[in-house]
């Protein structure tokens, strides 16, 4: 068993999902030290982002680092938000603001298909890392709904669901969410090599 595993986030929402879905399979999850300067998320594709966390959190704690790279790509808008997902439209514009400028920019599309996904990496030391990734597919509705989740889960509904992630307790998010599919895809993998 995997004694100690670091999730590099800030995001207590993100921490909370991930030690949900990893109860029972590692001792104890750690958030990210305090201590950490600031990531630069330089990197091109998700997975480019994810490593760079890992390998960051990883070589300043020599302990197993996870961390995921996730965004909302819709279709209509040439995969934006994407990688820029957090960033989107500005730093300093809130979630509600960024989900009005999308649901602005969708108003005449008749395509409304997007997609969140998820890149995860676990760097388990100097020399190897894992690397996995989750995708649901869904749509933007036209206004917000639901208070649970975070970031833009209140105007996301999956493919053969009728309430978006924002509507769903953390519960059902986690069996069917992108973070979920690729995080259940990494406690697979780990429990595989420590045998859990």
């Amino acid at each position: 068993m995997i004694e100690k595993l670091i999730i590099a986030t800030t995001n207590n929402h993100k921490v909370k999902e991930i030690e949900n879905i990893f109860d029972n399979s590692i001792k104890e999850v750690l958030k990210m030290p305090n201590d950490i300067d600031d990531i630069i998320e330089n990197g091109n594709t998700f997975f480019d982002n994810a490593l760079i966390k890992a390998k960051a959190v990883y070589y300043h704690t020599k302990l197993p680092s996870l961390a995921d790279d996730s965004g909302l790509c819709i279709n209509a808008l040439g995969g934006e938000p994407g990688i820029y997902s957090a960033r989107y439209g500005g730093e300093e514009l809130s979630y509600k603001e960024k989900m009005k400028l999308i649901l602005e920019k969708l108003k005449n599309k008749s395509d409304r298909s997007a997609y969140f996904i998820t890149s995860a990496v676990c760097m388990i030391n100097d020399n190897y890392f894992i690397a996995v990734e989750g995708i649901v597919n869904g749509r933007i509705i036209e206004c917000e709904r639901g208070v649970e989740g975070f970031g833009y889960d209140p105007i996301f509904i999956p493919d053969n669901y009728n309430i978006t992630y924002a509507e769903m307790s953390l519960e059902e998010k986690n069996k069917i969410s992108h973070r979920a599919i690729a995080m259940n895809k990494m406690k697979n993998i780990l429990e595989s090599i420590y045998k859990i």
